[in-house]
């Protein structure tokens, strides 16, 4: 093992060589570098990142001391974006960290492709036309860079995710194994003829995998009704006892183990609606040679799918399968089974990825075997994330939704919508409430636009009620560290998320209630 693997050897098990690669590839921009940023950065500069950028034109105040560990007493008056950045390069000398001394704006002013330089842009305190401006440009990059704009308030966190779409492949279900009880191959039939039911061996009898016993039960069944398999919860439960029948004794444990997977096994084998889904999409109908990977896979496995004499419908097998009872010769020929006819598959799929290649003028074998043997692997959990834009959500609020989600008791949805309305009060008064000399005058003003924004959605405004106003004002803004701490490591994971193109990131909005210790998503 080498240093570096030792080094990262826990996050490896998670994301893999692939993801740890995406990772170390990664250039960040974190705009502004607030308690919560830094945080961020922190969560993202530690598991080895490749760079990072802190842009902030700011100097540092005691304030900030008081809220950010990464700004300590030596750092007042300086570069707040020089200094985090020195102090969090500290953390791991695989990162290489650079700071900009200027404005956001100002820095797209001089340099309008400063952003494409990035793989991922967060931003924190900045104000919604910032947000608005800044996620535009990243929507609407030749290649759109993932946009996530967090916001602490007192005890309040929020973030939001901006992109026109995020497609998963690794998207790390619990549970890959596809054993297809119900549409076994040849070789599987054979696997499963060639074992002695009616052996005295009681040693060879309780080492039959129960994959076997499961076949040899469940072909009888499909003989005795027409080759369908069980579909009521009564018929389920006659297979069953078909299986317990076939006990010798109550330590059997692969009958114990056949019988407890007869309820999964008796789910046909099917496309999963998600997958179709994403077969029809317009992207995976009509390739042109700057088609992503994705959607070429995408297409190549939905011709594998729709040619049954190669198929039979059916995507291509993962070739994992479960742990079971049974002697290593006879797991390790069965798993050798399994292992084949996935990497037949891949095989075929193959062919079908350079032929489409081919047709769209680009070479064959210009995309990994590696890639397509994952793809095909994962193939049943595809998924594909279309966020709405900052734009849509302001003009196109989903109006019927969000009186459905404030209609709930104690809903966390109301401080989304007081945090809307503190962006329209710093509108209004060039700052945001409780920033004033008197914070308690900001309430009545603050509480008119919690009306106002509610009016406009047609929504009744005494869901909001004037003492969750006061809470906003009274917060002053303020940032409290242990939740630009919590924050910042949920924000973290779902950068990782996106960079990696593993698991399945939130969409689109997370809003954290810190006095009540809850939170939610809204796909706002």
């Amino acid at each position: 093992m080498d240093a570096k693997t030792q080094k990262y050897d826990r996050q490896l098990r998670l994301w893999g060589s692939g993801g740890q690669q995406a990772l170390e590839s990664a250039h960040i921009l974190l705009i502004n570098a607030s308690a919560v940023g830094c945080e961020i950065l922190k969560n993202l500069v530690l598991p080895g990142i490749g760079q990072f950028t802190v842009i902030d034109q700011g100097a540092v105040t005691q304030s900030d001391i008081g809220s950010n560990f990464f700004l300590d007493a030596d750092s007042l008056g300086k570069s707040r974006a020089e200094r985090a950045t020195e102090l969090l390069g500290e953390l791991n000398e695989d990162v290489s960290g650079h700071w900009v001394a200027k404005d956001i704006l100002s820095a797209l002013t001089e340099n309008p492709s400063f952003l494409s330089q990035f793989s991922t842009v967060i931003a924190t305190d900045i104000t919604r036309q910032v947000a608005e401006k800044v996620s535009s440009l990243c929507w609407n990059n030749q290649q759109a860079i993932p946009f996530v704009w967090v916001k602490t308030v007192g005890l309040l966190g929020t973030a939001r995710v901006a992109l026109p779409e995020h497609v998963i492949v690794e998207t790390h279900p619990d549970n890959v194994a596809d054993i297809r009880i119900d549409t076994p191959f040849p070789e599987l039939s054979n696997y499963a003829k060639s074992f002695d039911f009616n052996t005295q061996d009681t040693l060879e009898f309780g080492h039959i995998p129960y994959v076997a016993i499961l076949l040899k039960y469940m072909d009888e069944w499909k003989q005795e009704h027409d080759g369908k398999i069980p579909g009521t919860y009564a018929e389920k439960n006659q297979l069953k006892a078909n299986i317990r029948s076939g006990m010798r004794s109550g330590d059997d444990e692969n009958f114990d183990e056949a019988i407890n997977s007869v309820l999964r096994s008796c789910q046909p084998t099917v496309v999963p609606s998600t997958v179709k889904a994403i077969f029809s999409d317009p992207k995976c109908e009509t390739l042109t040679a700057e088609s992503s990977n994705f959607w070429i896979l995408a297409r190549a496995v939905r011709d594998f799918v729709n040619d049954h004499g190669k198929s039979g419908g059916l995507l291509p097998l993962s070739g994992t399968i479960p742990d079971m009872k049974a002697q290593t010769d006879s797991y390790v020929t069965l798993q050798s089974i399994y292992k084949t006819k996935a990497k037949q598959d891949v095989q075929e799929v193959s062919k079908l990825v350079d032929t489409v290649l081919e047709s769209l003028g680009l070479a064959p074998g210009s995309i990994a075997s590696e890639e397509i043997e994952t793809f095909c692997k994962y193939s049943a959990f595809l998924k594909v994330i279309r966020y709405r834009s900052l734009e849509d959500e302001y003009t196109q609020p989903k109006t019927k939704q969000i009186a459905s989600w404030l209609s709930e008791e104690d809903s966390v949805f109301a401080q989304y919508v007081l945090l809307r309305a503190s962006d329209s009060f710093f509108d209004d008064h060039g700052r945001y409430p409780g920033e004033g000399d008197d914070w308690e005058e900001d309430v009545d003003h603050l509480h008119a636009n919690v009306a106002t924004l509610l009016q406009s959605w047609g929504i009744d405004t005494e869901v909001i009620s004037k003492d969750q106003t006061h809470e906003i004002c009274r917060f002053g803004r303020g940032a409290i560290h242990n939740i630009a701490s919590f924050m910042g490591g949920v924000v973290s994971q779902e950068v990782i998320k996106l960079i990696t193109h593993q698991y399945i990131p939130m969409d689109n909005t997370f809003i954290f209630d810190g006095a009540r210790s809850v939170s939610a998503v809204f796909a706002v």
